[in-house]
């Protein structure tokens, strides 16, 4: 798990703070994307995002597929993103 934490003056909405950091998803993926070939591994990327349509994050899945497959990536959203969910719920409870 990555944590980084950035401040913004510009007010995002949920979309457009999805789609940020599924692009900063990506980014970290293809600085890793040499050492899981060395080893023959499929990179996942698990976007926190809810395909259920009653969560505001669906506004941005997508979008978010579509970038993330075309970026050569498996993609992952909410519930079958397990490690987007454990992120989640270790940022909130800590």
């Amino acid at each position: 798990m990555f944590i980084h934490t950035e401040k913004s003056k510009h007010p995002f909405s949920v979309k457009e703070r999805m789609l940020s950091e599924v692009g900063k998803s990506i980014e970290t993926a293809y600085h890793l994307c040499d050492l899981l070939d060395a080893y023959d591994v499929d990179l996942e990327v698990h976007a926190d995002i809810n395909t259920n349509p009653y969560f505001k994050s669906n506004s941005a899945l997508s979008e978010a597929m579509g970038y993330i497959l075309s970026m050569g990536f498996v993609f992952k959203a909410k519930p079958d993103a397990f490690a987007s969910s454990y992120c989640a719920d270790k940022i909130v409870n800590n």
